[in-house]
């Protein structure tokens, strides 16, 4: 059995989060992808250094990523009656829960566990599938980081603050915000929070300047971009999150013609 490697999401930050693979069941390519969006692979002394960290750490989270197997591929790819709702989909069982993102992957988790379970394809990361595998990690890195008070909003980061967008708007790409140490976990790595941060709402009509959005409207924005998902809506502590974000950035409608998005070199 070929030994696993272990990958730890923000490593300067050294937060609790970790992902797991067999190496001989993933190409190289998982392991730029898992880089790209900020998992650093542990040295073996690391490794010992992280297993002690998931022990003791009451919100540790370690995600065990194999090859499905058959039976799981077949839930995969199964037709179901929430197809119609969108290519995600919630499961509750009896103490744990099912994610599924259809044709991609499958997640076995509870709140309860340190160790989850998440089935997919060998060309999982791949760049024909990039997006999604990137929501994919971002569902997990939002179930993960909510405990530790760390809120994540579909978007990409900009100067002063960041675009607020939609999954496929995205690309998949999540920005997290830590809402008490004043900072922000991005794919560019971690950033402080400016003093007068601005979340933005790209409008297609709008030109040559900016709208600010009223308490509701930027709250309701936020809920709605929020990538935190579950099938009974965001717990009581997300929305304490939504809630503080709100009451400490600034909530713009911002031309979209007047947006550069950052050039992704890895589509």
């Amino acid at each position: 059995m070929s030994k696993k490697i272990y990958f730890q999401y923000q490593k300067e930050l050294n937060l609790p989060v970790y992902i797991c693979i067999e190496p001989l069941a993933f190409e190289q390519r998982f392991s730029d992808f898992l880089s790209e969006i900020k998992f650093t692979k542990l040295s073996d002394k690391e490794e010992i250094e992280a297993k002690k960290h998931i022990a003791t750490h009451k919100h540790s989270r370690v995600l065990q990523i194999g090859e499905a197997t058959a039976g799981v591929s077949r839930q995969i790819q199964m037709s179901t009656e929430s197809d119609r709702y969108g290519l995600e989909s919630i499961i509750p069982k009896d103490g744990y829960r099912v994610y599924r993102y259809k044709n991609i992957a499958l997640m076995i988790y509870s709140f309860a566990a340190k160790e989850w379970q998440l089935g997919c394809y060998t060309n999982f990361g791949n760049k024909e599938n990039l997006v999604h595998s990137r929501a994919v990690i971002n569902r997990f890195l939002s179930w993960a980081l909510s405990p530790l008070g760390i809120l994540g909003i579909w978007g990409v980061k900009i100067d002063d603050g960041i675009v607020a967008q939609r999954l496929f708007d995205s690309k998949g790409e999540a920005i997290f915000i830590d809402i008490n140490n004043q900072r922000i976990l991005t794919v560019d790595g971690v950033k402080k929070m400016t003093p007068r941060f601005k979340v933005l709402r790209l409008d297609p009509t709008l030109k040559n300047r900016n709208i600010r959005m009223t308490n509701e409207e930027f709250l309701s924005f936020l809920y709605s971009h929020c990538s935190y998902f579950d099938y009974a809506g965001p717990t009581v502590p997300v929305r304490q999150l939504i809630q503080a974000l709100a009451k400490i950035s600034e909530g713009l409608v911002h031309p979209q013609e007047s947006f550069r998005p950052r050039t992704d070199l890895s589509l």
